[in-house]
């Protein structure tokens, strides 16, 4: 029997070889979100400005438009189970909130709440990074389709072009509570506001129940290369629309790029960083902030960053190799707990 890796886009079934090649895309992007971090963090600030840095920041520039797009993805490719069978939203909600409240906890304002400063703390601990964005555009579209049904992707689509419109026209409102400014725009200091990175959110949803078809994905990157020809590429900053599109048009480039990838070459570190990716980012930046409390910032060599690179990914992935037979560990020994050897078995 062929595996799945060997299983033509003809052949192979739908689920199984999507959400293959899905945790490869993950992974992949998983491998170049570590490289940004490191380099960001301990390369010396002179390497800011020379050629070959602006271009690796561009390509940097994707992960989180990446991540995001594939989360919601994950999320259409559900739909399409869920739809005639709608399932409970509470747990789903529950879940995302959990994932939210881990991203805070990992700018939690210590500093400034042990110095009494709670104006500040305020202000760093309601910020929004990937992580916390992802989880509220995700928790968005729970919300759209027990509102809407069948007619969630309207819903969406109209949620897409507000996050877009709206993102240039809110970039300096001050005038609300920092939570809601943190989630509108940068002002208070979020990386990843919801206007407009919730719209990465929303394609993927739209994408992922879209056919297997891999041809498909020509029309929307040439419809996104056209709206960045319309708008012009000079306002290419992360609220104008131009901007989006562009990254878009990269995203959907890799889908196809990925399966076939995926398909033919397909290494197990990529598929476990993708299925992992969660403890993989948690750990990552807390190993990054262990060394960087002990050599500083901003002051390494090239040849010293890209020593460090391999180093952060291997921790990062001991971390979540540990977690998860820590997990299957704990599995199993609540599966033997409720049925101890000698009692019968519950009927399927």
């Amino acid at each position: 029997m062929k595996s799945v890796a060997q299983l033509s886009p003809a052949s192979a079934p739908p689920a199984r070889r999507r959400l293959e090649w899905l945790d490869f895309y993950r992974g992949l992007a998983v491998a170049v979100m570590i490289e940004a971090h490191v380099t960001n963090t301990f390369l010396h600030a002179a390497a800011w400005s020379e050629p070959w840095r602006l271009h690796l920041n561009y390509v940097n520039g994707l992960v989180a438009p990446s991540f995001l797009f594939i989360a919601g993805y994950g999320h259409g490719l559900g739909w399409l189970r869920r739809r005639d069978k709608p399932a409970p939203a509470r747990s789903r909600v529950a879940r995302l909130a959990g994932i939210a409240a881990l991203g805070y906890a990992m700018h939690f304002p210590l500093g400034a709440l042990l110095g009494g400063a709670w104006a500040e703390a305020w202000r760093l601990g309601t910020q929004m990074d990937v992580l916390v964005c992802l989880a509220f555009s995700l928790m968005a579209l729970v919300v759209l389709e027990r509102l809407c049904g069948r007619r969630v992707n309207y819903a969406v689509s109209l949620g897409t072009v507000a996050a877009l419109a709206a993102a240039p026209l809110l970039a300096g409102w001050t005038a609300g509570p920092a939570p809601l400014v943190a989630a509108v725009n940068q002002t208070t200091g979020s990386l990843f506001p919801l206007l407009p990175w919730a719209a990465f959110v929303f394609c993927g949803f739209g994408e992922g129940q879209r056919s297997d078809s891999w041809s498909r994905a020509l029309f929307p990157v040439l419809a996104c290369g056209a709206a960045v020809a319309i708008l012009g590429r000079g306002n290419l900053s992360n609220i104008s629309a131009a901007f989006f599109f562009e990254r878009l048009a990269w995203v959907l480039l890799l889908l196809p790029a990925c399966a076939w990838l995926s398909a033919r070459w397909s290494p197990r570190l990529f598929l476990f960083a993708g299925q992992e990716s969660l403890t993989v980012y948690l750990s990552h930046l807390a190993i990054i902030e262990l060394i960087a409390a002990q050599i500083g910032r901003n002051h390494l060599g090239f040849i010293a960053t890209a020593t460090l690179y391999p180093a952060v990914l291997a921790a990062s992935y001991a971390v979540a190799h540990g977690w998860r037979r820590f997990s299957v560990w704990r599995g199993d020994r609540a599966r033997r707990a409720a049925h101890p050897p000698g009692s019968s078995a519950p009927a399927a």
